[in-house]
């Protein structure tokens, strides 16, 4: 219980830390900037007293090993201009093939977490965007997908405008596990998208993603967001890997959605 108290401290004092090292000019933006499609994130806060949803469902399909189907949903609320609390919710339900299954189906709540995103530096279109993001992995998920300890996942974002139109999103982190076995050792995470807009509403990306550390895996994804009013943007993709010589595809489709305060 004492390394889970002292990691909770470290943790507020990281978040007050980069709160005072944040500028102070607004992240409020005139249509919605979202997470989604994609897995890359992006450097910018959500902005004051604005409450964004962002949702989806991830259809996956592992050669003729598995099937699963994965459902997550992203909470922000910015309580500054450049800092934002999250939280996100996932349940997946994964089911294995006929004689090739190697363990029983699972389903239920699958990630559950709960962290901050700051806005470290705004480039203005001229330099980098910088921002940090830090999120808890609570232990209180269904049995199937169950950790024992509480365990973390840190992310630096970075994103650079490459001419008048086509953006680049970096992002480059470490995830923990909340595992017992000493030899649990953390893994990287890394994602690199390139996107661009193709008219007034609607946007295509491409990017590369994976982990490292334990052994890489990597996965490529395409796909488009189509923005229905400034506050709602619907979006779909598509994907590939091939890892340890097992292919993998998935389709994403969601949605995001915000809702804006009183602002002064």
């Amino acid at each position: 219980m004492t390394s889970i108290y002292q990691k909770m401290i470290r943790y507020q004092l990281l978040c007050f830390l980069l709160l005072l090292s944040a500028e102070v000019w607004g992240q409020y933006s005139e249509t919605i900037r979202t997470g989604r499609p994609g897995a890359a994130i992006g450097p910018f806060t959500v902005g004051k007293k604005v409450f964004q949803v962002q949702s989806g469902v991830n259809l996956g399909r592992t050669m003729d090993l598995a099937n699963g189907t994965h459902a997550t949903a992203v909470f922000r609320y910015g309580i500054l201009e450049r800092f934002e609390l999250s939280a996100l919710a996932g349940y997946s339900n994964i089911r294995y093939n006929g004689e090739t299954a190697l363990q029983p189906d699972r389903s239920g709540l699958s990630a559950a977490q709960v962290g901050f995103r700051v806005n470290i530096h705004d480039g203005g279109g001229k330099g980098p965007n910088i921002g940090f993001q830090s999120r808890l992995k609570l232990n209180v998920l269904d049995e199937d997908y169950h950790q024992p300890l509480l365990a973390s996942v840190h992310m630096l974002i970075l994103s650079q405008k490459l001419g008048e139109k086509v953006g680049v999103v970096g992002n480059l982190g470490i995830s923990t596990k909340g595992s017992h076995d000493d030899d649990d050792k953390p893994s990287g995470i890394y994602v690199l998208n390139f996107n661009m807009p193709v008219g007034r509403k609607c946007s295509v990306f491409i990017e590369n993603f994976g982990s490292f550390g334990n052994g890489l895996e990597t996965r490529f994804d395409s796909g488009l967001g189509y923005l229905v009013t400034p506050d709602l943007q619907l979006d779909a993709s598509i994907g590939y890997g091939k890892n340890h010589g097992i292919e993998d595809v998935f389709i994403d489709f969601g949605f995001s959605w915000r809702t804006i305060g009183k602002r002064e």
